[in-house]
């Protein structure tokens, strides 16, 4: 059994050491044997785009022999060699943007003592670039491969005149590459958030971006068909150690860590590659994803945006707003679908907008962690743990009195200040919790006569919720009953309850509830 190639992005280790290599050559052999476009892909971390620039490389270097059994060694490509100029950003933008200038400069210089070719001194990064590109192609046409393009300006995003600087030196060194063009035989840009392109990519005008198209759909991340195939022995080692059923545990890793969608058009989706495999050495389906390090900057911006948390999960953008991401005017929407925290649910061609949400249960749990602090100020997720448990339970028996006495002792525990004497409030609070529950909910579902506060389901029933502050909970429960929010939910074959929730603004918890069998 080949082994799990957990934290392996160089591809000649991953296959020297008889790791799992999902075979994507096929893919990349349109794209390298194409019309000479030059490309830049977008993607969350932690979805392979280091290893695809590995693997471009290795090609590229004529290494045939690494890829035996692989679709592109039966295929008709000729191995050409071409000299390759990898250059990865990634901890190049740590410091100022003047370090990184220096650090840009001496990692160029150092590949250029590497390769034999002598730039002169005091050269900028561009220049660098210019003369390392035209020395080499004197061997072959150049293949320049950029990995993490954009991280020396994310590195800074929450400091915008250093950001704005690092942009700058980027615009420049990238501005080059046009004037390069004769002596390049393939350009590949990947990196996690896509800029608009007159801020960055000004001169590149025959840059393809694939980072939303169906060439790419699949490009990286695990489909339901390679998972099977690839991974098929761990997933039976797993399946025996968990002592499930396989269709329960192909449904379970269906519910943590697939539903990305990359393509508008093709509805295909695909899983995390990094959490499948942790999920698969670790034998436990649990947030692996979080445990890699959520971007502190993303934390920031959104508690300096306010941005409505219950609109997250039902989110209409532009396509314009989704495709590009400026210094200047930075979306929230935006950014936490390039982050991988948001993901297409749906896609109107006649008006040109994406319906986001979040893609899995593995997300929406990284959510509710990155945001409970800042609604709750509790610093320690055990509360929250605690407490999804003792409401399953209360559920289980079918015990809203219980379930209730649940959410006033947590809501009692929540700081004085934090609490803010509106619906919405306690609105978002309940549904973070029940979402960490594990259960579908949807807040303010439309119906033919109004809006529902909350609906809920479990695997037995649905819970149907309104939120009153200032006002009795039975006249919740009358709202629920005179406008016949379950009308819906009756032919679903589960059992519909009522649910109204009393708030009041002194007390800032519930001070009233009231439940009834529909």
């Amino acid at each position: 059994m080949k082994r799990l190639p957990d934290n392996t992005a160089d591809f000649p280790k991953l296959i020297q050491s008889n790791c799992v290599y999902v075979d994507k050559t096929r893919q990349l052999y349109h794209l390298l044997t194409g019309s000479g476009e030059n490309f830049f892909l977008s993607r969350p971390r932690r979805f392979g785009k280091t290893l695809l620039i590995s693997t471009f490389e290795q090609i590229f270097l004529g290494h045939r022999e690494l890829f035996e059994g692989l679709w592109i060694s039966q295929s008709d490509y000729t191995w050409p060699k071409h000299p390759v100029l990898r250059i990865s950003l990634v901890e190049m933008g740590i410091g100022s943007p003047e370090e990184f200038e220096r650090r840009l400069v001496r990692n160029l210089q150092k590949k250029a003592v590497e390769v034999g070719v002598h730039l002169q001194d005091n050269l900028s990064s561009a220049e660098c670039l210019a003369g390392l590109v035209e020395a080499l192609s004197k061997q072959n046409s150049v293949v320049l491969l950029i990995d993490e393009y954009d991280a020396p300006i994310l590195a800074h995003i929450d400091h915008p005149p250093a950001a704005e600087a690092m942009r700058t030196i980027l615009k420049s060194f990238y501005g080059v590459i046009k004037a390069l063009d004769s002596h390049l035989r393939f350009v590949f840009l990947t990196g996690v958030t896509k800029f608009n392109k007159t801020s960055i990519f000004s001169g590149l005008n025959n840059l393809a971006d694939l980072t939303l198209s169906d060439r790419a759909a699949t490009l990286l991340g695990l489909t339901f068909e390679e998972l099977q195939h690839f991974f098929s022995d761990h997933i039976q080692q797993a399946i025996h150690q968990n002592t499930l059923s396989k269709a329960d545990f192909m449904q379970s890793m269906q519910d943590w860590y697939n539903g990305y969608r990359f393509s508008p058009h093709l509805p295909t989706r695909v899983y995390n590659p990094c959490s499948v495999i942790r999920c698969l050495l670790s034998g436990r389906f649990e947030n692996h994803w979080s445990q890699t390090g959520t971007p502190s900057f993303l934390i920031k911006l959104i508690q300096e945006k306010d941005y409505p948390i219950l609109d997250l999960e039902n989110l209409i953008v532009s396509e314009e707003d989704l495709g590009t991401f400026d210094l200047d005017r930075i979306q929230l929407p935006t950014l936490l679908f390039q982050t991988g925290y948001l993901t297409i649910q749906d896609y109107d061609p006649r008006t040109k907008n994406f319906h986001l949400a979040y893609p899995n249960k593995e997300v929406s749990e990284t959510m509710i962690k990155i945001l409970a602090p800042i609604l709750t100020g509790s610093l320690s997720f055990a509360p929250w743990q605690t407490l999804a448990e003792d409401l399953k339970d209360a559920l289980r028996a079918n015990d809203l009195d219980c379930f209730c006495s649940c959410l006033k002792s947590f809501f009692a525990d929540i700081p004085y200040d934090l609490h803010i004497p509106l619906e919405r409030y306690y609105q978002t609070v309940f549904y973070m919790l029940v979402k960490f529950m594990g259960a579908d909910i949807m807040t303010e579902e439309k119906t033919n006569i109004g809006r529902i506060g909350a609906v809920f389901q479990t695997p037995t029933h649905t819970y149907i919720v309104e939120f009153k502050m200032g006002q009795s909970a039975q006249e919740a429960l009358q709202q629920i009953e005179q406008k016949q929010y379950a009308q819906k939910y009756l032919l679903s074959g589960k059992s519909a309850v009522a649910l109204g929730l009393a708030f009041a603004p002194k007390a800032k918890n519930i001070v009233d509830h009231v439940w009834k069998d529909l």
